[in-house]
């Protein structure tokens, strides 16, 4: 029952979100530096440098041979909501509306808590219900701050993914044995390593007509930080 009516409030969410019709926050302040094209899709190179997550998603859904553990029920909701994200930020970039905005920054929050409640599920700290009822709640608490604070995105996603990271290395969730943590200090590396050229790109490396821009590149780096981070599960498994 909680469950239907979470999604009835998303899907009624995202409805209100398609009947608005008014373009995203950014249109005012500059939508990252990249140039708008005038046509569709308005930024050409950040609509389709965000395909990478849908390639990448669509990998790690059809992986074959993971054993027997929570970890391999995990692994294709990541890779879905790995294609959620690469399909939502097409479609934000490629038209530059609040509904394209909106589901963008939602289905990104969905693989923060992703991370940091199937951190608590798979050791078995959090059971399968709990996790699941939390996941709608957040979710739907989310989408609503995002559809009335669209400006907050920044903060909320930010608090929304340190927690799993920081879950996934402590030892109780990544384990203890040796190299136990290294694929998620390289997932983590490539993130830091996507955040910068992120920041970077709306200040002293903007150049909007450069043959590569710098969203594209975050795009693509935020894309393997996530698969790494599906390595990881894969060889630590509980």
């Amino acid at each position: 029952m909680a469950a239907t009516v979470a999604v009835g409030a998303l899907a009624l969410l995202t409805a209100s979100a398609i009947a608005d019709g008014r373009p995203a926050t950014c249109v005012e302040t500059g939508c990252f530096c990249e140039a708008v094209s005038g046509g569709i899709p308005n930024q050409i190179e950040a609509s389709w440098s965000s395909l990478a997550f849908v390639l990448l998603g669509v990998w790690v859904i059809l992986q074959r041979g993971a054993p027997a553990t929570r970890e391999r029920t995990l692994l294709p909701l990541a890779g879905i909501t790995m294609v959620a994200i690469g399909v939502s930020s097409f479609v934000y970039h490629a038209t530059l509306t609040f509904v394209g905005q909106w589901l963008d920054v939602f289905s990104m929050y969905l693989l923060g808590l992703l991370i940091a409640l199937g951190a608590l599920w798979r050791t078995g700290r959090l059971g399968g219900r709990p996790a699941v009822a939390l996941y709608v709640v957040l979710a739907v608490g989310l989408g609503v701050a995002q559809f009335i604070y669209p400006d907050a995105r920044r903060i909320l996603f930010a608090l929304v993914l340190l927690p799993g990271v920081i879950l996934e290395l402590t030892p109780f969730i990544a384990g203890r044995g040796p190299g136990s943590r290294r694929w998620v200090l390289a997932s983590l590396a490539t993130f830091v390593v996507a955040y910068a050229v992120w920041l970077l790109d709306q200040s002293q490396l903007c150049d909007p007509h450069f043959w590569l821009q710098g969203h594209a590149l975050w795009h693509v780096l935020g894309a393997v930080a996530a698969l790494l981070l599906t390595v990881h599960w894969r060889r630590t498994a509980h």
